[in-house]
């Protein structure tokens, strides 16, 4: 615990609802939108004094690739970044019949089916180890051997804020412009 504040893990689910518009502009044109509705996010705390969950480590990590290009005349080099992640990995134990580590294990079963549709996010608070609607890098669980416990490990990379909107609108020659209606979609 960190200033008596319990880590939480958010996880917010999406789903995709194809919206269908017809306008009539001289020609009739149909637009197909998918808007993604976001359900109610889950929030799942892990108390060590109520669940039995202890958090044995937490570690943040931003990678980012440098290139430095000499140049031929000598001059200051030529310096270029590009950022590769940012994550963080956290390490749990908690006993084999806590419902909370039983919940997240759920959990990341149903982001397992949205991990190629991209609807899902993950959030994850616990003081300087944060981060907001990241996408699941990987997931362990194992059976701490001679004992009741399990050791948890998880690690979340920062993705999109929100998921891709994805537009069909078919092209009409010889129209240019919005559509009547279209601004507010």
């Amino acid at each position: 615990m960190l200033g008596g504040l319990d880590p939480v893990v958010i996880f917010h689910f999406f789903e995709a609802q194809n919206f269908v518009s017809n306008q009539e502009v001289a020609i009739p044109i149909q637009a197909r939108n998918v808007v993604y509705i976001e359900t109610p996010p889950i929030p799942i705390y892990l108390s060590e004094e109520f669940f039995n969950i202890v958090i044995d480590g937490e570690a943040k990590t931003v990678d980012i690739d440098t290139t430095t290009e000499t140049l031929n005349d000598g001059s200051e080099a030529d310096v270029t970044q590009k950022a590769i992640q940012s994550s963080i990995n956290i390490s749990m134990e908690g006993k084999r019949d806590s419902v909370t580590l039983t919940l997240l294990s759920a959990m990341i079963d149903r982001i397992f089916d949205k991990v190629t549709a991209k609807e899902y996010a993950i959030s994850y608070l616990h003081g300087a180890t944060t981060v907001f609607r990241g996408l699941l890098q990987s997931f362990s669980v194992e059976n701490v051997p001679g004992t009741d416990k399990l050791s948890l490990k998880f690690s979340i990379s920062k993705g999109k804020k929100e998921p891709v909107v994805k537009i069909d609108i078919p092209s009409v020659p010889g129209f240019t412009g919005t559509l009547p209606g279209d601004a507010a979609l």
